[in-house]
């Protein structure tokens, strides 16, 4: 029997039942009208009717409860006390039937639910049917009990996946973690036993990757607890030196509650460290066990030369970290394991060209896996790329400052801005990058400065924080805390032109018209062939050249051009670039082959005018001379 059909009949029950209350106040304490308050009273009055006993109404004292049936009217008393939570929402609903699947301690009633969340049992069974699609992406299947009860069954592995992605993307997982399982174990002490753990044993995971496995060890233990052992799971993949460690972790995580794990655990376990994991000088170049991975990443590095028509410098260590992350990365993509990039909007908006290359460079590698690599993965991708291209135009003018670097981040996302740092201060030299956890177990610093790119302590040397991928005007300020300053690169006005700058109203062209105009004006200047147009075209029929949804930047594939030149478009008012979609600006690029080093600096002079302040001030400028003059500030 349904009891308090919503909250504010239940708050009424609440006052009432401490005494008597007149309509009027009511009406006030609820905040709403005296006849909203009328309509809450009478279901109140027959759900109390209902459990024996009545709502009397005295015209002077107001309304009060005439108990007839004590126990029936504990029973409203206790269910009045409990914490409101709504479950109403077709998400919510959804996902609060998901976790009682998942949960598995016994069937699923819908009966009860409708009885308990106020919902008809026929939306209840259409989320069922919607569940049921959702259950099959991973091999899972609701069997019926009869009578509208459901239970889920399927492959071990599977489950455990299913949870994981469950519990993967909301910001209270260790909350949802305890409703899927009621855990004794918090998530936050799992964490700090294997980050304990790890450094002991010299092993290196960054806190990103360590909350996945934490996750994942806490979903393991718990469906071990329950004994939902793994019984027939293989996996030979790995450094021999994983097996002992899962074999060392399962029995601290568990303790006393189990004795003796099994093998096919320890290949589980070993499956998902050797996804999140490295050792330093695990996976030498020399070794032949890895020819896919050194395949795919051969194809990849060969692709960027191609696309970017110039000798990137691929170093030992720059291979090595790279070999070691798509080594990692198969892992997780052929098993299924979902991983979340935490700065993919960033990465996506400060390095476009690099996202878009690698995207179509892991196209053609797709036999390589068994799954479908996701944004977030081909955004740890990028971020390897990105830091062996700045590493290309990265000249070494002598350091004279140490600083130690702390990230949360994996190697490549941290090298990037790393390189960035070094770039504008030649007198940085970075000796090392580490995680919180291993900044944490240091004693003291030998560094002159710490540059961190998340919220720590201070030891004994100043810290300077920044965030995981800095603006520009952001690392500026770093020099603030130096003892000496360096000067930017050369200003890129010889790739701006007078020529080449026009202001239109937002009448003037279309889209099309404009990447025609600019590109008619480019030829008849010699700054590019016949055939510039063209690839313009079928580079925007692939994907969208909005930069961040602020400003557009129209280029062919490649590098292309036959000398380098910005052609910049105003519209003060605006142009639909996509639809529904308008910029002020526009950047058509023109960037020959041997211009590569100054390519970087015009993506980084395009990404550094994306605050919307800065773009109003430049669409503003009515002439090349303004425009120029407000550009100079950032270019980097």
């Amino acid at each position: 029997m349904r009891l308090f059909t919503n909250k504010r009949v239940r708050d009424i029950f609440t006052l009432i039942a401490q005494g008597t209350v007149t309509q009027a106040t009511l009406a006030k304490e609820m905040n709403v009208s005296t006849r909203t308050i009328r309509s809450d009273l009478k279901e109140l009055n027959d759900i109390i009717a209902g459990f024996g006993n009545s709502l009397i109404h005295d015209r002077k004292k107001g309304f009060s409860i005439q108990v007839d049936n004590p126990t029936g009217h504990k029973t409203l008393l206790e269910q009045s006390q409990r914490p409101w939570k709504e479950t109403r929402s077709t998400a919510e609903r959804r996902r609060a039937l998901l976790t009682a699947l998942l949960r598995q301690d016994a069937d699923v009633s819908l009966e009860e639910l409708e009885s308990t969340w106020f919902i008809s049992i026929y939306s209840l069974r259409n989320d069922i049917t919607l569940l049921k699609r959702h259950f099959a992406l991973y091999d899972l299947n609701i069997v019926s009990e009869g009578a509208d009860k459901f239970r889920l069954c399927g492959n071990e592995v599977a489950l455990r996946r299913c949870i994981y992605d469950s519990l993967l993307r909301p910001k209270e997982a260790e909350e949802d973690d305890q409703e899927v399982f009621n855990a004794t174990v918090k998530v936050a002490d799992i964490k700090q036993q294997l980050s304990h753990y790890f450094v002991n044993h010299g092993l290196v995971v960054s806190d990103v990757n360590l909350r996945f496995f934490t996750l994942i060890c806490g979903i393991t233990c718990e469906r071990i607890r329950r004994g939902s052992w793994l019984l027939d799971y293989e996996f030979d993949a790995c450094e021999p030196y994983l097996k002992t460690v899962a074999g060392d972790i399962l029995p601290l995580l568990l303790g006393d509650a189990v004795n003796n794990v099994p093998q096919s655990e320890i290949d589980y376990m070993a499956m998902n460290l050797a996804a999140f994991c490295s050792a330093p000088g695990e996976c030498a170049l020399e070794k032949d066990q890895y020819d896919a991975e050194r395949a795919v990443m051969n194809h990849f590095l060969s692709y960027v030369s191609a696309a970017w028509f110039c000798d990137v410098r691929y170093d030992e260590l720059s291979r090595k970290n790279l070999l070691n992350h798509i080594k990692a990365m198969r892992i997780r993509v052929n098993n299924g394991i979902t991983i979340i990039n935490p700065l993919i909007e960033q990465i996506k908006r400060h390095y476009p060209l690099m996202y878009e290359m690698t995207l179509a460079a892991f196209s053609e590698l797709e036999h390589f896996f068994s799954g479908t690599l996701s944004d977030d993965e081909i955004g740890y991708l990028v971020m390897h790329i990105g830091a062996i291209l700045e590493e290309t135009h990265l000249k070494d003018e002598g350091h004279t400052l140490t600083a130690l670097v702390v990230s949360p981040e994996g190697g490549a996302s941290t090298r990037i801005v790393c390189q960035r740092i070094v770039r504008m201060y030649p007198n940085i030299a970075i000796s090392q990058c580490i995680s919180v956890e291993q900044y944490k177990a240091m004693t003291g610093v030998e560094e002159s400065i710490v540059i961190s790119l998340v919220s720590i302590e201070e030891k004994n040397k100043r810290v300077i924080s920044l965030p995981p991928l800095p603006e520009r005007w952001q690392l500026e300020n770093m020099k603030y805390f130096l003892t000496a300053e360096s000067t930017p690169p050369a200003a890129m006005v010889n790739y701006f032109s007078a020529d080449h700058f026009f202001v239109f109203d937002s009448t003037a062209h279309t889209k099309e018209s404009l990447i025609q105009f600019l590109s008619e004006k480019l030829h008849v200047q010699g700054r590019v062939d016949q055939h510039y147009l063209g690839s313009v075209l079928e580079r925007e029929a692939r994907a969208s050249t909005l930069l961040d949804d602020k400003i557009a930047i129209p280029h062919p594939l490649g590098l292309v051009a036959l000398s380098t030149m910005v052609t910049v478009a105003i519209f003060p008012e605006g142009i639909e670039w996509d639809p529904g979609k308008y910029v002020k600006l526009v950047f058509m690029l023109a960037i020959s082959e041997d211009a590569f080093v100054d390519s970087m600096l015009i993506y980084d002079y395009l990404t550094n005018i994306l605050d919307d302040d800065v773009i109003d001030n430049l669409s503003q400028c009515a002439n090349y001379g303004e425009f120029i003059s407000l550009s100079q500030k950032y270019f980097l």
